[in-house]
């Protein structure tokens, strides 16, 4: 039987925690998040400076948890505040989640992000393909939406490439679709009942959960064996 390090353990244990505990967030507040009206979602949640300060603090989140779809995030907010400051405001946050994931890329190192990257199909075909640290090389596979934001950044950390090209390359290259999915956000809520976006998001925790826990504990010498293959 394959053995998990401490980090391992311990990474498996807190992403594990994070999601069951927004879920019982959701669950507990279910009443409350799905008859919210979007359009007046400002005044429940507080102050301007409030409502940026959290989702600010969702794109550092997500940064390091990996399991909160990018566009949602882009779409949500895009409903909640308006398109000027929704879009100024996911900016600030993907500069942020890109320059966290980027960094703990590096903290974590070579051997452990390949580790992490092995663990998905999307990860896998990442390490199979030559990313390269030209500018251009950055700009295409940022703008193309094929392999999760942060999946990049973290193989990017290991790459060697300096700061502020990577940042800068990284962050032109993803706009584009931040902006989009910005703008139609407020568009979108008027067409998908709040109670059935709740719903779904909130059944999805538990499900990825439990498929994440299986993936980890019932197969890890084949993902192991993966993981070997792809670094032949």
């Amino acid at each position: 039987m394959s053995k998990f390090s401490k980090r391992e353990l311990a990474g498996i244990f807190i992403r594990c925690a994070i999601a069951m505990a927004i879920f019982t967030v959701a669950i507990l507040n279910y009443d409350r998040l799905s008859t919210i009206d979007v359009t007046h979602l400002t005044k429940e949640l507080g102050t301007d400076t409030q409502k940026s300060a959290a989702v600010l603090g969702i794109y550092a989140l997500k940064a390091v948890v990996f399991v909160v779809p990018a566009s949602l995030v882009y779409v949500a907010v895009g409903g909640i505040f308006p398109h000027l400051w929704a879009v100024l405001l996911n900016l600030a946050g993907i500069f942020l989640e890109l320059t966290i994931t980027f960094f703990l890329g590096k903290l974590l190192g070579r051997k452990t992000v390949t580790t992490i990257l092995s663990k998905s199909e999307k990860g896998r075909r990442l390490l199979e393909k030559d990313v390269g640290t030209k500018p251009v090389m950055i700009l295409g596979i940022r703008a193309v939406p094929a392999f999760p934001i942060d999946l990049v950044s973290l193989l990017y950390g290991i790459t060697g490439i300096g700061y502020f090209k990577y940042i800068l390359f990284s962050f032109l290259g993803v706009s584009w679709r931040v902006i989009l999915f910005t703008i139609i956000g407020n568009d979108l809520f008027k067409f998908i009942p709040m109670d059935k976006i709740i719903l779904i998001a909130t059944c999805m925790i538990p499900v990825g959960v439990v498929i994440y826990l299986i993936r980890k504990f019932a197969f890890p010498k084949k993902e192991r064996e993966e993981e070997s293959n792809d670094a032949q």
